[in-house]
């Protein structure tokens, strides 16, 4: 079965439902159907996992332990439309691989980006009709009943379910509502949001939790796990700019490198430290890229100048404008010329 019979099977029907006592909101997402007491007949490859019996076939997710399987479909196969559009419902099923049965089915609007744990908890994204930036964040247990939900008013970025379905989080795009740019950190058994904090680590390749502590990790490929506690503060924050001046890529150790100086109370050999992670970074490759040379400048200058090396500080402001006139160093450059003056 190929791509277009995945986009355009047959789900079937299934109501609202609320994890609350209140009718639910428009974009709540459906509650799950009992549990199937026929073999469903479960067949799966390396990227979709179809059932026959269902007339579903979908992307999907497996457990840690391998029992679990979350499917889904972002498409509306009896009106043949798929991705992005204004209606039409998508669906999702929970499989239990062990027993070779269905655990629940249900629909939503654009359900995507499913993960479940070992219990058979499982969280999904719905990125919502329209282009609104908005979606809504969803877990469910292995019946299909609905644990926990978020709508939000950014879109979703990432999500997952901790190992054994305790914790969940999600991780939202800039939005120009208070939405945008955020981690979420909920609290599954107390069914309790902990937190919604600016992620201070910026974007990680992904998250997981630890279940032991609580704490949200960040996980850099290249560079290593960073940590936020249960109330959300970033405290691995030396440890990330010090894995930052590191890279081997020339934007995180800049960015790195301007964020470190703007802290202040810095020693001559911290201060140091930075200015030769800038220079490197311009070996990295920084110098041949316009949009990321005047920006090196810049923060070389500003190393320059807590140390005290007025001259050279003003010749790669110099050099920077010249680049770049907007680069914001105009301020900087007269008051290093004045100091250079008055020796």
């Amino acid at each position: 079965m190929g791509i277009f019979s995945w986009l355009f099977n047959r789900p079937k029907a299934v109501k609202f439902d609320s994890a609350t006592k209140h009718q639910p909101a428009q974009r709540q997402p459906l509650v799950a159907q009992p549990a199937l007491r026929a073999t469903p007949q479960i067949r799966r490859d390396k990227h979709f996992l179809r059932i026959e019996s269902l007339d579903f076939s979908g992307v999907y997710q497996l457990s840690k332990s391998k029992k679990w399987a979350i499917a889904w479909r972002d498409s509306d196969p009896s009106a043949g439309r798929g991705g992005h559009r204004e209606s039409g419902l998508g669906a999702y099923v929970l499989a239990d691989l062990n027993s070779g049965t269905v655990s629940c089915q249900g629909s939503m609007p654009r359900p995507n980006n499913g993960h479940v744990s070992d219990t058979g908890m499982f969280c999904l994204e719905d990125w919502h009709f329209g282009s609104t930036l908005s979606g809504t964040f969803s877990v469910y247990d292995p019946s299909g009943s609905v644990v926990f939900s978020r709508e939000l008013t950014a879109n979703i970025l990432t999500s997952g379910i901790s190992r054994h379905g305790k914790y969940a989080f999600c991780a939202t795009a800039n939005s120009p509502t208070d939405h945008g740019n955020k981690v979420f950190l909920f609290d599954l058994v107390n069914r309790v949001e902990m937190y919604c904090a600016t992620p201070k680590a910026g974007w990680p390749d992904s998250y997981e939790v630890d279940e032991s502590t609580g704490e949200l990790v960040a996980l850099f490929k290249d560079m290593g796990s960073f940590r936020y506690d249960i109330h959300g503060q970033f405290v691995d924050a030396d440890q990330l700019g010090d894995a930052n001046l590191s890279s081997s890529r020339y934007d995180r150790i800049i960015l790195a490198a301007e964020k470190i100086l703007g802290e202040g109370d810095l020693t001559d050999e911290r201060t140091l430290e930075v200015l030769i992670a800038v220079q490197r970074a311009r070996s990295l490759g920084a110098d041949e890229n316009p949009a990321w040379k005047p920006t090196a400048l810049k923060v070389q200058g500003l190393a320059y100048e807590q140390l005290g090396q007025y001259p050279k500080a003003l010749q790669v402001y110099e050099e920077a404008l010249a680049l770049n006139p907007k680069i914001g160093v105009k301020r900087r450059l007269a008051s290093v010329s004045k100091r250079i003056k008055a020796e």
